[in-house]
């Protein structure tokens, strides 16, 4: 018996908290998916200024691997796409790499020339102060360039070089390799729709 009374109090409170657990949980989903969203329009827009999205996102049931795109001087294989938007000026395009703190999101805006029109990051948990600074205004030196690009330390990128975040390599090469990942599935015809 002094067994059995403690066993049915553990079980009385692990009922009530799963159960305080799935309430919290189904009022919270949908305040969540709505912020979600809010920030992947926020970042199309920001990426294709004045496209028109409202063809909708197209969500991939296989993600496109960077790994497809991998060579000897480009190893993209921890890149991976996920969505896109087509519109009439090009594509937003959802990417993921790994950075130095974990996976870094971003959206990148190719045009229907190839040519990257804005990267944004929607969600990363790299390192404040260092790698995190991929979020200010560093990341519009992608705007109006054409990939392949690479990242150099010199302070002074060419066209086809994108200037390293003082001390986080990892992150600007993380999001670098996205950008590339999303710049050889356009050129390999993998995203529908779009200009003719």
């Amino acid at each position: 018996m002094k067994i059995i009374k403690p066993g049915i109090i553990l079980l009385i409170i692990c009922a009530v908290a799963g159960a305080l657990l799935g309430y919290v949980n189904s009022i919270t989903v949908d305040p969540i998916e709505q912020q979600d969203a809010k920030k992947t329009a926020e970042a199309m827009e920001a990426v294709l200024p004045g496209a028109d999205f409202s063809a909708g996102i197209t969500e991939l049931e296989t993600p496109i691997s960077g790994a497809d795109f991998s060579d000897d001087y480009f190893d993209l294989s921890d890149a991976s796409i996920t969505s896109y938007a087509s519109t009439d000026m090009g594509y937003a395009v959802n990417v993921s790499t790994k950075g130095y703190g974990g996976t870094v999101t971003m959206m990148v805006g190719i045009d229907n020339d190839g040519i990257i029109t804005g990267v944004s990051v929607i969600s990363m948990s790299e390192t404040p102060g260092l790698g995190a600074n991929c979020q200010t205004s560093w990341i519009d030196q992608y705007e109006g360039k054409i990939a392949p690009l690479n990242v150099v330390k010199t302070g002074n990128a060419g066209d086809s070089e994108i200037d390293a975040i003082t001390s986080a390599t990892i992150t600007s090469k993380a999001v670098t390799r996205g950008v590339n990942t999303v710049y050889h599935a356009f050129e390999e015809g993998l995203f529908e729709g779009g200009a003719a």
